[in-house]
């Protein structure tokens, strides 16, 4: 497992879960995959509904190490 915000890694999730690390949280709408104790106890809070959610002074401030590249798709045509 790897930390959404800082990315540090650790081995398994049965080690994260003995850690305290939370298993997803969201920013306004996105969803996150795995925050670390630390960044947990800096950057998150418990919303109104019971999920985990960025602070919101922190809210559109980080680049989170879970989101992948956007992919550019290449399509061709063949004209006979």
């Amino acid at each position: 497992m790897k930390c959404a915000i800082c990315g540090i890694e650790i081995e398994s999730v049965e080690e994260g879960i003995e850690e305290g690390w939370i298993p997803y949280f969201y920013e306004e709408e996105a969803e996150h995959e795995f925050a670390c104790p630390g960044c947990s106890e800096v950057f998150l809070e418990l919303a109104e509904d019971g999920a985990m959610e960025i602070k919101e002074e922190y809210r559109g401030k980080i680049k989170y190490l879970d989101e992948k590249e956007k992919e550019h798709l290449v399509m061709g045509v063949m004209l006979n």
